[in-house]
């Protein structure tokens, strides 16, 4: 008789706890894409090693031939409940932006996670769009006068 009882017990523990740990991997989210113009691509991948960083990423690969980047959340920043973000930034030489969000975190269910990186991974793309956005808009440096 004491069996049932602990097994219940136990039971009533385990889904009283609030959340534990999920891990998202990369390539399991969808990346988001974007065009941009392709004149600027060097300047918009420059622009988007600002973005991680101001979003508190270390870029840890950086390629500006193939406009590459890589970058780890850092490990003194505490964003919610996500820990060990990774984000893969890449420019195509076709002027394709792609966001990529993987990371982990103390979670009740996968979708939870899913949704708050889904939010990440939009928040650093339309951070960078709108910084392109400005680059655009703004005309080029005119040369001083001989």
């Amino acid at each position: 008789m004491r069996f049932p009882v602990l097994l219940f017990a136990a039971s009533l523990a385990f889904t009283s706890l609030p959340g534990c740990n999920q891990y998202l991997r990369p390539g399991e989210l969808s990346p988001l894409k974007a065009q941009v113009a392709l004149e600027q691509r060097t300047r918009i991948w420059q622009e988007a090693i600002d973005v991680l960083l101001d979003e508190g990423y270390v870029p840890n690969v950086l390629d500006p031939l193939a406009c590459y980047i890589s970058a780890k959340q850092r490990d003194d920043v505490q964003v919610g409940s996500l820990t060990g973000t990774m984000t893969i930034v890449t420019i195509s030489p076709e002027g394709r932006l792609r966001v990529e969000v993987s990371g982990q975190g103390i979670y009740a269910s996968s979708s939870s996670l899913v949704h708050d990186l889904e939010a990440v991974q939009t928040k650093l793309r339309d951070e960078i769009l709108a910084r392109a956005a400005r680059l655009s808009a703004t005309p080029p440096a005119a040369a001083p006068a001989a």
